[in-house]
């Protein structure tokens, strides 16, 4: 992600009007004393853990207490003792780990100690149940080609290629994120994403584009625009005048995945094709486009390596360093469809070649490095294998849980993936595996971990912020964030996942405008930083690919 000029105008209708929320309750604030919990609740049988915070030591209990109009009931639904301090995380010196698993009953509740409380919240069976409109009406939003949010067309001249000088029909697809960018890195993981997650329309809309990418067999494109569209002038979709060499307004760039380091002025380490058209062979598999798909496949096997994103102004790229996953996933969701045994055994091959999740465990990874960060494939192919088979797929999701969870038990809040760009991706990815592995095996020992992974993108975290735009509604949400619609009029684009917190080197690195004030100041540290404003375009941008990951989540996270 990279940053875009606030420059622009344009007409818009239907999205959430800006408000104002404070980090903390003003009792809250006033003691030194922060409860963070889920914003949107809880299934029945969840765990429930909250997370008390201050600045001084704390005794006692906490109190859950059930809401009844617009304020608490006399009688608590539940007590318990607040615990052990589990010592000093981010931005607080103390932290003290409040469950309450053991309340079930369904209602609307508010946690208490002393005079802090927390955000409301529900336990209830549908306690997400208006979530994944919310996220679908955002990856409506940011369709390219024909948006029924704004009722404008845009961009119908997509696109020259950049190698041959031709004319493609490359119309369609989505915006990548705050820009106009479309990346076929990302959308094809969206495709085969929502697809999965029986958000068909959706899908279909996406696969529309991905049968173009692919005009001959030896033919991909990584990406329809480049970064010169983050120049001025600046407008909404339907107003984009950005010049690629054919006049301000007219055809953008198409680039198509040469298997060779690619960019004008900044080059990047892409090193075959496979990691590309794997996946969206696996896409178009999955949306019944046969023909296409093993074309695509066949394409994958024969250029083995990875297609990156292309930089022109600026030097940032997805770095994608890994293509088995995307081959099994290919081969996987062909044997589903054509029941061909070749299609399983290459499945099985590229599954024990994929293996672990490289990037679980670790502090750090590249941008996009081990995209899309759970290997979906290894799921899908379960029920296809024997059991020999299902024993090393299970190993390869139960070893990355275990490294992430030894890194879990050291902070309060049981994080245990990277704050890198993009963070959010990676606590959906952790918790969608652990979902995933349970499905396949029984085995619920990792619900805990993925519970709190969950809750940390609704607002269990240092910052008490959920990090979906306006979801809940009426919650503290991200509200100001780094995409066109809220800086050229002043509109929330309700739903999207913003990237969420980073450390503070990286964001130290990193040149704004001027972030102004910060309302989250009080909750900044050096483990990690999350600017609710449009400038910090590294913690604060709206991710189609996070959008669809965490819609894939809710759709397979089941009760106990």
């Amino acid at each position: 992600m990279s940053p875009i000029s606030p420059r622009g105008s344009a007409t818009l209708l239907f999205f959430l009007p800006v408000v104002c929320v404070g980090a903390a309750s003003p009792r809250a604030a006033a003691v030194g004393v922060w409860i963070r919990a889920s914003q949107i609740g809880y299934l029945p049988g969840d765990p429930k853990i909250a997370v008390l915070s201050s600045d001084e030591p704390l005794t006692g209990s906490f109190r859950v207490r059930e809401l009844q109009g617009d304020s608490s009931a006399d009688a608590g639904a539940f007590q318990g003792d607040i615990g052990a301090d589990a010592g000093a995380w981010g931005p607080f010196k103390h932290n003290y780990r409040l469950d309450f698993t053991a309340l079930r009953k369904p209602g609307r509740y508010v946690l208490k100690y002393q005079d802090a409380e927390s955000r409301p919240f529900a336990i209830s069976p549908d306690a997400y149940q208006d979530v994944p409109a919310k996220l679908l009406e955002f990856m409506q939003l940011q369709r390219c080609g024909d948006n029924p949010v704004t009722g404008q067309k845009c961009h119908q001249q997509d696109a020259i290629d950049t190698v041959t000088g031709r004319h493609v029909d490359l119309v369609g697809g989505w915006h990548d994120a705050a820009d106009r960018i479309k990346h076929m890195i990302t959308t094809t993981y969206c495709v085969a994403a929502l697809q999965l997650a029986g958000a068909r329309e959706e899908a279909a809309y996406g696969a529309e584009l991905l049968l173009k990418l692919h005009p001959d067999p030896n033919t991909i494109y990584v990406q329809i625009g480049d970064d010169r569209d983050h120049g001025g002038p600046l407008g909404l979709w339907h107003e984009d005048r950005t010049d690629y060499g054919w006049g301000p307004g007219g055809p953008r760039a198409a680039w198509p995945a040469t298997g060779q380091p690619e960019g004008p002025k900044y080059r990047n380490q892409s090193s075959g094709l496979a990691s590309l058209a794997g996946r969206t062979a696996a896409a178009l598999a999955l949306a019944g486009h046969l023909e296409q798909a093993e074309s695509l496949y066949a394409l994958a096997r024969a250029n083995p390596g990875c297609a990156m994103s292309v930089p022109v102004r600026e030097a940032y790229y997805y770095r994608e360093s890994d293509y088995f996953d995307d081959l099994e996933w290919a081969a996987t969701e062909l044997f589903i469809a054509t029941k061909r045994p070749e299609y399983l055994a290459q499945a099985i091959e590229w599954a024990d070649r994929a293996g672990e999740s490289r990037w679980m465990g670790s502090a750090r990874h590249g941008h996009y490095e081990w995209f899309p960060y759970v290997n979906l494939a290894h799921w899908r192919l379960y029920p296809l294998v024997d059991q020999a088979t299902q024993q090393r797929l299970a190993g390869y999701y139960r070893a990355g849980l275990e490294r992430v969870r030894m890194l879990a038990e050291k902070n309060p809040y049981r994080l245990g993936t990277p704050l890198v760009w993009c963070s959010t991706n990676d606590v959906i990815a952790l918790a969608t595996q652990a979902a995933l592995y349970e499905r396949m095996t029984g085995d619920a020992q990792f619900r805990p971990l993925a519970a709190e992974a969950r809750d940390w993108i609704f607002g269990r975290n240092p910052w008490g912020v959920s990090f979906v735009l306006g979801v809940p509604e009426g919650g503290d949400t991200a509200s100001r964030p780094h995409h066109l619609f809220y800086k050229l009029k002043n509109q929330v684009p309700v739903g999207g996942l913003v990237d969420g917190p980073v450390y503070k080197d990286i964001n130290d690195r990193l040149k704004f405008t001027g972030i102004g004030e910060d309302r989250l100041a009080r909750f900044q540290s050096d483990i990690g930083v999350y600017h609710d404003v449009f400038e910090d375009f590294s913690t604060n941008e709206p991710i189609i690919d996070g959008t669809v990951a965490l819609l894939f989540l809710l759709h397979v996270w089941e009760q106990p």
